[in-house]
């Protein structure tokens, strides 16, 4: 894979997915984990989670990869495919205005939404079958949910809490 064929992938999935950046993973995974072994799956959660924890765009992980791939010049124009394409849409935000209530945009919307909740539980099931493969990462798993879902804490704390246990569990078992 090139620099330019990976910066081409970024601003197509990012069009794809209205810059929506949870959804471009599975269509990062299947077109670079799967299709060209780079970055591995590993690689692509910790990008993402990098970019969970940092100020910015949700898509912001892409810049990550850019940066495993092709060093600064990989991030830099990765980050540049990810915010670009946002500025060039503000014009048609005008006209999404006065079409918003129309009952075709409305339901091309839903059906957007759902299609993109559905590509994210596709690929948290296929990055689980991967990375769930201890009693600890499943305990993990499960605190993690818990402490997102139930007791509704702050990403960072979802984040270091159930990793610290980890850390923990992995002296242990």
């Amino acid at each position: 894979m090139t620099l330019g064929q990976l910066v081409g992938l970024v601003l197509l999935f990012n069009a794809m997915t209205f810059g929506n950046g949870p959804v471009m993973i599975p269509l990062l995974r299947e077109s670079l984990v799967s299709g060209r072994g780079v970055p591995t799956t590993d690689e692509l959660l910790y990008a993402f989670t990098v970019a969970r924890i940092t100020p910015g765009p949700a898509n912001s992980y892409v810049a990550s990869i850019g940066y495993m791939l092709f060093g600064l010049p990989g991030a830099a124009l990765c980050a540049l495919a990810v915010v670009v394409p946002g500025y060039l849409m503000l014009p048609l935000q005008y006209g999404y205005g006065l079409l918003r209530s129309a009952r075709a945009v409305s339901g091309f919307t839903r059906g957007l939404i759902g299609a993109s909740v559905g590509l994210i539980f596709a690929a948290s099931i296929e990055m689980a079958r991967g990375s769930l493969t201890t009693p600890g990462s499943w305990i993990v798993f499960v605190l993690a949910i818990v402490a997102a879902t139930v007791l509704r804490w702050n990403t960072l704390l979802v984040l270091l809490v159930p990793s610290a246990i980890g850390l923990m569990l992995s002296a242990l078992l």
